[in-house]
């Protein structure tokens, strides 16, 4: 009964891919069609994908910074650094000890998809050049 909870998890990993097809990079959609669904792959596949997703987050977050007032950046950094507390609790959440492979799939992928919607966020606050 356990493992069928999260069945309709696994599917909607494959779902958020294609939903936020904008979000994410073409490599990233291309990596999971490829993984064939073996949870390795699938992890390798989301661990390129953050590495994008951090780099494009640092440069939204600096670009943003940059823009900003002294009272401005502090209230940035601020809001950062809570922000990072939020997605690690909320994400180490589904890393239930007793969820298997498929819960360390899933407390992996929520790192990817809050971190790439904080990079979407932080680039629509900063004005364009």
């Amino acid at each position: 009964m356990y493992r069928l909870f999260f069945l309709p998890m696994l599917l909607s990993i494959s779902s958020v891919v294609a939903a936020d097809e904008d979000l994410y990079t073409g490599r990233y959609g291309n990596c999971m069609d490829q993984s064939g669904g073996v949870t390795v792959n699938m992890l390798n596949c989301i661990g390129e994908e953050l590495a994008s997703q951090d780099a494009r987050l640092n440069g939204a977050y600096k670009k943003l910074r940059s823009q900003l007032t002294p009272t401005r950046k502090q209230a940035l950094l601020t809001a950062q650094r809570l922000w990072i507390q939020y997605r690690d609790a909320n994400c180490n959440f589904y890393a239930d000890p007793e969820g298997g492979t498929l819960a360390n799939l899933l407390a992996n992928e929520c790192v990817l998809r809050e971190t790439a919607e904080r990079a979407k966020e932080l680039e629509d606050l900063y004005l364009p050049d």
